[in-house]
């Protein structure tokens, strides 16, 4: 059987966001995107990882990619491998949008970047001049002399408000529409990889894409936003989200980490799938859990990732079986979840991965006949009757149907929502795992009041 690889990276056109430090990249990317996703602070250095999201423009979609300030001279490892991988986005870049502060003149580290730039590419670059709030600051904008980085007098915007930025948009959208090439076809699978610091997350997503996309260090909090990547895959577009490390709510510091992991939270509440990251050579914790339940709770498919199953020494055809009991056993809420044991550092079975997400997503969308439905209804209500509560009506189920969406919903026609027990809703959900699997997905039986119909 050959390897699948993945077809496409960026199947959108690329603009690319670059500039010195605190010079509003990032409030820009959030503009364009029309989304929080991005933490804006003015620590320098909060953007590490280069940051990808979708904008759309007079019906045209494309890729931003916020990356981090530029500086000079590197002092430390996360620096070298900021600079690094923004230049390695630049190469890939359709349009560059070189940033500069509007407030200050012209910094020595702007002119010393944009040399960078234009030795790396010969892809356009406009000169984006950022926090023009108002008209008077825009006419001032001459005494500047921007011309003096000969790539023009450049765009006046405003992050921040929105000032201009249309505008600006305006000037690349025939350049971006020159460049594209068609668009997926089908709905992009939300997968946010999610997890404990230092689990692996950003060193498994690497692995996937067989390429260091974002910075994976064993220093933790590494990862300070999450990271959204687009690829396409068997005709499929993945987004797959790198979230921030997330620990006990108590121990998480305000400022910086504290906005990464409300971020990430959100993420897992809007992904389709989530890869719960586990690392083989701990015990898993109620922290995982949590982050199991709020996957669960907002509908979403899980799948079960142990990785740094490298380490495990002296592995026999048994190992994998006790992992299993242990992991499905702690995770018992959740047994439907399907497993797999990879490592990230030697990319052991890591391109399977996109196998079971796929997987998992069709299990999301199954959709079951009507006429099946009933027939399953009367046969699992032959076998076990819902029991009549002290004290309550007697229950009475009409009849059941899918609501269409995912997760996959069944909602149950019923005399009184109060005398159909939560036990009688899980033995329906259980039953309709045995007959139609739903790997991977939240099932959810739910009661409508509706005393008039007749009885299934």
């Amino acid at each position: 059987m050959p390897v699948r690889t993945i077809q496409k990276e960026n199947p959108y056109p690329l603009v690319a966001l670059v500039g010195r430090v605190n010079v509003g990249k990032s409030t820009l990317f959030n503009r364009l995107i029309e989304e929080k996703k991005a933490v804006i602070s003015s620590d320098a250095g909060t953007t590490r990882d280069v940051n990808y999201g979708i904008g759309n423009w007079r019906d045209f979609t494309f890729q931003v990619a916020d990356s981090g300030g530029f500086v000079p001279k590197p002092t430390d490892e996360i620096e070298e491998k900021t600079y690094a991988h923004a230049l390695a986005m630049l190469k890939k870049a359709d349009v560059i949008l070189f940033i500069v502060d509007g407030k200050e003149d012209i910094h020595p580290d702007d002119r010393a970047y944009l040399k960078v730039i234009q030795k790396a590419t010969k892809t356009p670059v406009y000169l984006v001049i950022n926090k023009i709030d108002k008209q008077k600051e825009h006419i001032a904008l001459s005494s500047q002399n921007w011309n003096k980085l000969g790539i023009g007098s450049g765009y006046s915007v405003s992050a921040a408000s929105g000032r201009g930025v249309g505008d600006l948009l305006d000037e690349v959208h025939p350049l971006l529409k020159r460049v594209a090439t068609p668009a997926p076809t089908k709905a992009p699978i939300k997968v946010a990889i999610v997890g404990r610091t230092n689990v692996g997350k950003s060193s498994l997503l690497n692995a996937i894409l067989d390429e260091e996309r974002v910075i994976a260090s064993p220093i933790a909090h590494t990862t300070r936003e999450p990271h959204d990547t687009i690829i396409v895959y068997e005709d499929q577009p993945i987004i797959l989200i790198d979230t921030v490390g997330i620990r006990k709510q108590s121990k998480v510091q305000h400022g910086i980490e504290y906005e990464g992991v409300k971020r990430s939270i959100k993420n897992i509440e809007k992904a389709d799938v989530a890869l719960l990251v586990l690392d083989a050579m701990t015990t898993a914790s109620k922290q995982e859990s949590r982050l199991a339940d709020i996957a669960v709770s907002s509908g979403a498919g899980i799948v079960l990732v142990v990785n740094k199953w490298d380490l495990v020494e002296e592995k026999t055809v048994k190992s994998s079986d006790a992992y299993k009991k242990y992991f499905h056993k702690f995770f018992e809420f959740i047994k439907w979840a399907p497993d797999i044991f990879v490592s990230a550092l030697t990319k052991q079975r890591v391109k399977k991965i996109l196998d079971i997400i796929i997987e998992v997503q069709k299990e999301r969308e199954k959709e079951i006949p009507q006429e099946e439905l009933t027939a399953f209804l009367k046969t699992a209500m032959t076998r076990q009757p819902p029991i009549w509560p002290m004290g309550r009506k007697r229950p009475r189920i009409f009849g059941i149907k899918q609501r269409l969406g995912c997760p996959p919903t069944f909602i149950l026609s019923v005399n009184s929502r109060a005398s159909i027990r939560y036990e009688y809703l899980r033995y329906l959900e259980n039953r309709l795992r045995e007959l139609y699997s739903f790997q991977g997905t939240p099932v959810m039986v739910v009661t409508e009041e509706k005393s008039k119909k007749k009885s299934a």
